[in-house]
């Protein structure tokens, strides 16, 4: 067999220019303005921008409150650098994530510029008016996309530089080609996992494509060198200073991080466990998408790229890498994978068979929308922590000097912030608080299972005890609600309660 097939056979494909780039940017001007339309006006009924900060978020928002740019170095990376710089020249937390979600959004709209390019330079008659719907609610609608699109981390940015380095070395002339090389290493200095695309960039390049100058090649070298040096030394700082952080990051087993990044890549980092049946029918349609996108005749193609990058990310998985949001850069290229498969698919006749396919495929997003922000079912317990509702609990019924502590990083986050006569300690870091001059006359303490381990938890519910000991609980709240915690319980051996957190108020 020469090539994989479903549907229309591929058709001979040269590689792309920017001429014909920019004419179906012309062309399809609509089109893109209805999927930034579609995603921006999906995202915030989902809740995002303006939203309490989730955990990992917390981490930048203390690094963007430094008072120089140069503490950040070397251990952090582009992402928490640029925050930086957008919240120092008085951008709000809310605009920062407007930010992000614009970076995600163009992100989105030059893979479905690609997409919609390959479509009307190599396929017969050009204009598909089902092709351009599918591909505004696939890129619109894309879960992961929604679900972490505004996220104060680095994956927006990583993933803005992905789409600007592909798009520039597909489409652009020797000089946008070397510039996409800068690009490449902006983006290693983002987040260090760039170095997952080198070997599938190398294969593609000097393997399938069967190009290699040296004038060239070493230039580009160099410029990717050059915009990530610093992603460089830092890398090399946080394996040699901070191994640790590095291997916790890679501790899950194998098969835990093919099921855990399946799901939260595919249900956009919010449905949970039960609702895995949910995000099957995506998975399995876009595994047969990708394999249709295989021409043996054809080893150059620019979908083969893609391919290669999305292998390559998802062999992450084996080395125990288990989060779903640093996939975000993926995202986009999935959708235009299924663009490519679903046009075909019309261009074949198959008209039936492509809205049965394209239906399944949206219920999934929809389903993940439906979740990111309201869900009773979550992929992240932290993630649908009802934050105001404790927040209005301990105003509420706080006495005088009050302590507070918390297994959650958020909330001591936010009640500093909100000021009043109190101590706020997350975990065990609380030592101020326990100087002997400090009288407490109300004590809240915020428990729940948020990652930390089982000797961590035990030693903080002792902790605990010893605090409260000789005073009386006067009331509790249970925040949030997990549907799945006695399966995650079964699944993992780490005990759940059904209540993400639980807030006890001592007097």
């Amino acid at each position: 067999m020469a090539h994989a097939v479903i549907g229309e056979p591929h058709s001979k494909i040269a590689p792309l220019n920017g001429s014909n780039y920019f004419a179906c940017a012309r062309t399809h001007l609509i089109d893109l303005a209805s999927t930034l339309l579609l995603f921006f006006c999906t995202s915030i009924a989902a809740g995002r921008v303006w939203r309490f900060p989730f955990d990992d978020e917390i981490y930048t928002l203390t690094r963007t409150e430094m008072r120089s740019v140069l503490s950040l170095f070397p251990r952090n990376g582009g992402g928490e650098t640029f925050f930086y710089a957008l919240r120092h020249i008085g951008l709000t937390i809310a605009e920062m994530r407007l930010c992000s979600l614009a970076m995600t959004a163009l992100a989105l709209v030059l893979f479905q510029l690609l997409a919609l390019t390959w479509i009307a330079q190599h396929r017969r008659p050009a204009d598909s008016l089902p092709t351009r719907l599918i591909a505004v609610l696939l890129f619109g609608l894309t879960p992961l996309a929604i679900g972490q699109g505004d996220a104060l981390r680095w994956y927006p940015l990583f993933a803005l530089l992905i789409a600007l380095f592909v798009t520039l070395y597909l489409v652009g002339n020797v000089a946008a080609q070397l510039c996409s090389g800068l690009v490449f290493g902006l983006a290693g200095w983002a987040n260090p996992i760039a170095a997952v695309l080198i070997p599938p960039f190398m294969l593609y390049r000097y393997v399938l494509q069967r190009r290699f100058r040296w004038p060239f090649d070493l230039m580009f070298w160099l410029l990717a060198g050059l915009g990530g040096m610093f992603g460089i030394y830092t890398t090399y700082f946080l394996f040699s200073q901070h191994l640790a952080i590095v291997q916790s990051i890679f501790s899950a087993g194998v098969v835990q991080a093919i099921l855990s990044n399946t799901l939260g890549f595919f249900g956009g980092d919010a449905l949970g466990v039960s609702q895995a049946w949910l995000v099957a029918p995506a998975v399995v349609i876009f595994a047969i998408a990708a394999y249709s996108e295989i021409d043996r005749t054809q080893p150059g193609i620019p979908a083969h790229f893609l391919l290669l990058m999305l292998g390559a990310s998802a062999l992450m998985s084996f080395v125990g890498l288990s989060e779903p949001r640093a996939f975000l850069y993926l995202a986009p290229m999935v959708a235009a994978v299924l663009t490519l498969f679903f046009d075909r698919q019309i261009r074949g006749g198959h008209g039936t068979r492509t809205l049965a396919l394209v239906t399944l495929v949206l219920v999934t997003s929809v389903s993940a929308v439906a979740n990111v922000n309201f869900g009773s079912h979550p992929f992240k317990r932290s993630a649908v922590i009802p934050y105001q509702s404790i927040l209005d609990f301990i105003a509420d019924n706080e006495k005088g000097h009050v302590l507070v502590v918390s297994t959650d990083s958020v909330l001591p986050w936010l009640l500093e912030r909100a000021g009043g006569d109190r101590c706020i300690a997350f975990l065990f870091r609380m030592r101020r608080c326990l100087a002997p001059e400090q009288r407490f006359d109300s004590i809240f303490v915020i428990s729940g299972h948020t990652g930390e381990n089982e000797a961590v938890m035990r030693q903080f519910t002792q902790f605990v005890a010893d605090i409260t000991a000789g005073r009386s609980k006067v009331a509790t709240l249970r925040a949030g609600r997990d549907g799945d915690a006695a399966l995650k319980t079964r699944l993992t051996g780490i005990h759940l309660d059904e209540a993400i957190l639980t807030v006890d108020y001592y007097q």
